[in-house]
Parts: structure tokens; C-alpha cells; sequence
């Protein structure tokens, strides 16, 4: 199964994010490995909020989250004819949004690359209308460096407004069986042993994404038997 496994992390996440979204417009932030399943993380409350949710999601990732990029986006999003100027355009989606059926949320995604100026517009793009204190939800999604990128000086009043910030860590020991289950069938537990699974714990630091070519790696080359160590050295060097 390609689907994201529900880790403990993952579903903390997730719940805490639909509960604030329910409940209203919202500033929160999700940091994380690459691979921990951020953008599985988005594509999932989408399919959430799909669900008998007031609320809709917009995802932009980093490679068009110019400010220009970002404010066209969620311009298209509600089907809103952008302006002569990103100005203008900024100003015509702040009264589709304040009109609009449902709550949108804005994932941005690898948000530790977008530049400070474009994070600074978020937040103004979310406050645009001064008669509401937001009209438009905010997920920040990054590696941990996010968190440092958030204490530039010029985004104090963004971080300030952060009411909510979850951690991707990766997999517990404990649930190491169950997502080799998930992704290689009910054998594939067993086809490791107990020492091996302790070093793929270690050396992957339970990150699923890392986990997940390792053991694929060392089981497509041992056929149907047992994963030798050999074969597991072999996975850790190719990743």
C-alpha cells in the first residue's frame, strides 16, 4: 500500500488541524523531516474537509509561492478574475473571500523557501479585510529549519499568530511491524529480524519515507526469504 500510514505523529496532526479548522480561521504550522508525509498531511485534510466541511483547501508549494504566484493562485482557486496589478488582484479576492460559502485554507508548503517578503504577504492576504480579524486559514509547511526562518524580525507578527504547531517526528518502535505490514503485506514483519529492525530504526531515525526504500531495497533482493544483513548494509548504502 502507497498510502500514508497513519503514525502517531501523523494522526495528532491531522486531528489537531481539523479541529482548528472547524472550529474557524486558524495560523498554524506543521514542521518536519523530508519524507515524515507533510504533503501526504495536506492531500489527506483535503480529502478531509471535502467531507461535510465548511472548509476547502488550496495547496501552493514553494516553487510558485512568489508573491505575484500566491496571490493568483487562490485568485484562480475561487474563481476570481485577477486585477490589473497583484494589488488589485489582492483586493478583489480579499471580498470573494469575505463572501465566500466556505472557509479556504491556504497550505503552503516548503515554506522554509519561500522568501520573508512572500511570508509576509500571507499574513497580510489573511488580515486583508479590516471589518473581520481573518478571512482566510494559514498552514505553513517546512522541514524544521522553518522554525528558524520564522524568527526573522520582519515575521514577529506572523509567528505571533501561530496558534497551532505540529511536529512530524516519524515512526515509534513500536509501530514499525505495523508500517512494514502497511506498505509490504502481513509477511514482511517477519522477514527481518529483530537486530535488523533495531539498526533500520536507527539508521533511517523512523523516517518513513527513508524506512520504506530501505525495506523495499533489501526485500525485492532477497526474493521470498528472510532480508539478510548483507542485503540491509546494501539498502543503507544506496540511500
Amino acid at each position: 500500500d502507497d498510502g500514508p500510514f497513519p503514525y502517531r505523529d501523523y494522526e495528532a496532526a491531522r486531528a489537531s488541524l481539523r479541529r482548528a479548522l472547524d472550529d474557524g480561521h486558524v495560523f498554524a504550522a506543521v514542521f518536519g523531516p523530508s519524507g515524515t508525509g507533510k504533503s501526504s498531511l495536506a492531500r489527506q485534510l483535503s480529502l478531509d474537509l471535502a467531507l461535510g466541511s465548511r472548509s476547502q483547501l488550496v495547496y501552493v508549494s514553494s516553487a510558485s509561492a512568489s508573491a505575484f504566484g500566491l496571490v493568483n493562485t487562490l485568485a484562480r482557486a475561487l474563481r476570481v478574475r485577477p486585477g490589473r496589478s497583484s494589488l488589485e488582484t489582492a483586493q478583489l479576492l480579499a471580498a470573494a473571500l469575505k463572501t465566500a460559502p466556505v472557509r479556504y485554507v491556504l497550505w503552503l508548503d516548503e515554506a522554509c523557501q519561500v522568501r520573508v517578503e512572500v511570508l509576509r504577504e500571507v499574513r497580510v492576504v489573511a488580515e486583508a479585510d479590516l471589518a473581520a480579524p481573518q478571512i482566510l486559514s494559514v498552514v505553513l509547511s517546512g522541514l524544521p529549519e522553518l522554525q528558524k526562518t520564522l524568527d526573522a524580525p520582519e515575521l514577529f507578527p506572523l509567528k505571533r499568530r501561530l496558534s497551532l504547531r505540529c511536529r512530524l517526528s516519524g515512526l515509534g518502535r513500536d509501530e514499525l511491524d505495523a508500517f512494514l505490514a502497511h506498505r509490504f503485506g502481513s509477511a514482511a514483519p517477519a522477514r527481518l529480524s529483530s537486530e535488523q529492525k533495531a539498526e533500520l530504526f536507527e539508521r533511517t531515525e523512523a523516517i518513513p519515507a527513508l524506512v520504506h526504500k530501505a525495506v523495499r531495497f533489501a526485500l525485492a533482493r532477497a526474493g521470498s526469504g528472510p532480508a539478510t544483513d548483507a542485503l540491509l548494509r546494501e539498502a543503507f548504502d544506496a540511500l
